[in-house]
């Protein structure tokens, strides 16, 4: 082979891999709220371990009046997800009709139109929070999102699921552009 080809080949692989290192160390990285933060609506992702845990469990740390969990199963009832866990009154929406991450977004963007909400903490996995922030924001430009990521252990799985994200992310960012210039 050619020098110059393998010169472009070696820079574009350690351009991927650079990339994806900081992917991981995005996912890794923690941005907590005060502790006197207030968000009245929690939006949660289905789709990871403990993601609805979290979400259940940060009802009183930030005094949230509602809790929208997106892309349940359509045989799933509340009673199933509560499982006796007592949360007070705050209102529990189901959103049964997303199946991925960009169903999400639109399933979010419904609720917020409906209830004239302005501002979310939205839980999902570390993993998948870029791809999820990205897709919330891209239908709901005013709306101010304060992520909580459910932090998994830094493993073969960990990095697995993030090789995968950042594939994922990926072909969004190029699906994306390719509208965006069929589109202009």
């Amino acid at each position: 082979m050619n020098n110059k080809i393998l010169r472009f080949i070696a820079i574009v692989f350690t351009s991927v891999l650079f990339l994806f290192l900081f992917f991981v160390y995005d996912a890794r990285k923690v941005e907590s709220l005060p502790s006197d933060f207030f968000c009245e609506d929690i939006v949660v992702l289905t789709g990871g371990k403990n993601r609805i845990q979290l979400a259940l469990d940060s009802i009183k740390r930030f005094h949230a009046q509602r809790v929208f969990i997106s892309g349940v199963y359509k045989s799933t009832k509340l009673t199933d997800i509560l499982q006796n866990k007592e949360i007070g009154d705050v209102s529990v929406i189901l959103g049964y009709k997303a199946q991925n991450t960009e169903g999400n977004a639109l399933e979010v963007q419904g609720m917020v139109e409906d209830l004239g909400i302005k501002e979310i903490v939205l839980v999902t996995s570390d993993y998948h929070m870029f791809r999820s922030l990205y897709e919330i924001r891209k239908y709901n430009k005013d709306l101010k999102i304060y992520p909580v990521k459910v932090i998994s252990a830094f493993n073969l799985r960990f990095l697995s699921l993030c090789f995968k994200e950042f594939y994922y992310n990926f072909c969004v960012l190029i699906r994306d552009s390719i509208k965006g210039i069929a589109n202009a």
